[in-house]
């Protein structure tokens, strides 16, 4: 089964490769969307530090801004070696999502999907990374999505979100989130999210 369900994700990224954006004044940033084999397939999330420059005390993907001619590939998988010690070498990149633009941090990111046979060891940086979360994509579905402007434990969130075990992944990374889902719907790989809308992209302009 896991074999099928990266060969079948994989190909789905190839014949619908992720659209680039371009957006004046924004600076380019790609994250990783790490898929972890198993019976039930996992993510990897990084819960960032009150400490960080944007999104803080937020569920994201690992990741950061490109260095100057780096690709988003390269960006991605460095940045997930210094977040939480991530090898390269034991991922497998499969391709890329849409590119994302933020609003409040003025970033447009580029998701790049990667296949992991098996959870390595971790080692978070404490700087940045206050938890590494390991989320089940079961524990992903459409019982747990909620819709822009939901309440969860006294918060209001202005963007759609999931909650998983009271952890909750909303703003740009539930889009990106939204993405990867729609991909392996695809795929036939899980069931599809709702309609859904979000309020965390910027205008922008497909290149």
């Amino acid at each position: 089964m896991d074999k099928d369900f990266e060969d079948r994700l994989a190909a789905t990224l190839v014949a619908s490769p992720g659209k680039r954006i371009k957006v004046p004044g924004a600076r380019r940033a790609a994250v990783l969307v790490p898929i972890v084999a198993g019976r039930d397939p996992s993510l990897i999330f990084t819960l960032r530090t009150g400490t960080v420059g944007s999104h803080r005390n937020q569920i994201s993907f690992p990741g950061g801004a490109l260095e100057t001619d780096e690709s988003p590939r390269a960006a991605a998988l460095r940045e997930a070696h210094e977040e939480i010690g991530l090898d390269p070498r034991a991922v497998r990149v499969l391709g890329e999502l849409d590119t994302t633009p933020t609003v409040v941090s003025g970033f447009v990111v580029t998701p790049v999907v990667g296949w992991l046979e098996g959870l390595p060891a971790l080692k978070r940086n404490p700087a940045e990374v206050a938890e590494v979360l390991i989320v089940p994509l079961s524990g992903l579905s459409e019982k747990v999505r909620r819709e822009p402007g939901f309440a969860h434990l006294g918060r209001a969130y202005p963007t759609e979100g999931w909650i998983w075990e009271d952890r909750v992944v909303w703003g740009v990374t539930a889009g990106l989130l939204r993405s990867l889902l729609t991909r392996l719907a695809e795929a036939d790989l899980v069931d599809p999210p709702g309609e859904g809308s979000t309020a965390w992209s910027a205008p922008a302009v497909t290149r």
